[in-house]
């Protein structure tokens, strides 16, 4: 099992978190966790739509992966539009296997092909159209990147009490930690119909209801940091993604359809890409 999808957003003065908190309830260790109230749920239902304001989202993503004797984790920098369609990323692939730079385009993903392949192909480039069923593959398998705005339209799933965990600064911005339960059924329901076979729709099939997710929102109630980890198949996965906005739209080009080799799988796409 795999999570998929092509990229995975008003201001309210900190007023409203301090309004928002209620009484302390005993926590399992005999200790206390704090209640935020309704209106930050509502702020981490919103926050796909919230960051949707912005013309492009800065984006990195650490995925890692235990289970069936294997471990490993991925790293993935990018700047996208927000509704994860164009952009730039750059992935580092596991146990040394090097580096990859994508280009999306209007929901297509192409990598330069390796040296080997291109010249089995005759072709320089490596490409991919995004759908839902184009990309599954093993749980083992890397993503393809834009993986981080898939699992943001698990928000509006958020549901019941919401957790305040404290304060942190990331990337140099203050923010407030709070910990959320997804109804995963709920999730799926919000997204529009193309999408619902992906994120959301996968974790249902491996059996996932409910996952608990840790986000962190600014002063401006803007996400920039989502946590998640869940164990499917006998494998666990972890997600962590930090956001920021960025006021430069994305501009790519994608390159000449006669030197692109169109795949449709990401297996293939990776394979390509990194034959030596």
């Amino acid at each position: 099992m795999r999570i998929n999808g092509f990229v995975v957003h008003g201001a309210v003065t900190a007023a409203v978190f301090a309004s928002g908190v209620g009484a302390a309830v005993a926590g399992a260790g005999g200790g206390s966790v704090t209640l935020a109230g309704p209106q930050v749920l509502r702020l981490i239902q919103n926050a796909p739509a919230a960051l949707s304001s912005y013309p492009a989202l800065n984006m990195a993503m650490k995925l890692t992966f235990r289970g069936n004797g294997k471990s490993f984790s991925v790293d993935e920098d990018g700047l996208l539009s927000p509704d994860g369609k164009s952009g730039r990323l750059d992935v580092e692939l596991p146990n040394g296997a090097g580096s990859l730079s994508f280009l999306a385009v209007n929901n297509t993903l192409y990598v330069k092909a390796a040296p080997s392949a291109a010249a089995m192909l005759g072709k320089q480039w490596v490409g991919l159209s995004i759908t839902t069923t184009s990309t599954t593959g093993s749980a083992a398998q890397p993503p393809t990147g834009n993986d981080a705005l898939s699992l943001l339209r698990l928000m509006p799933g958020a549901t019941g009490e919401v957790q305040q965990r404290g304060h942190e600064t990331i990337d140099h911005v203050r923010t407030t930690h709070y910990r959320v339960t997804i109804d995963v059924l709920k999730a799926e329901q919000s997204m529009p119909p193309q999408l619902q076979h992906a994120s959301a729709g996968q974790l249902q099939q491996a059996g996932i209801s409910t996952l608990p997710v840790d986000v962190w929102l600014d002063a401006q109630n803007k996400l920039r940091q989502e946590k998640l980890s869940f164990t499917a198949q006998g494998s666990t996965f972890g997600f962590q993604v930090r956001l920021s906005g960025s006021s430069t739209p994305v501009q790519v080009t994608a390159p000449p359809a006669s030197d692109v080799h169109f795949v449709s799988t990401a297996t293939e796409l990776f394979q390509d890409a990194i034959q030596r």
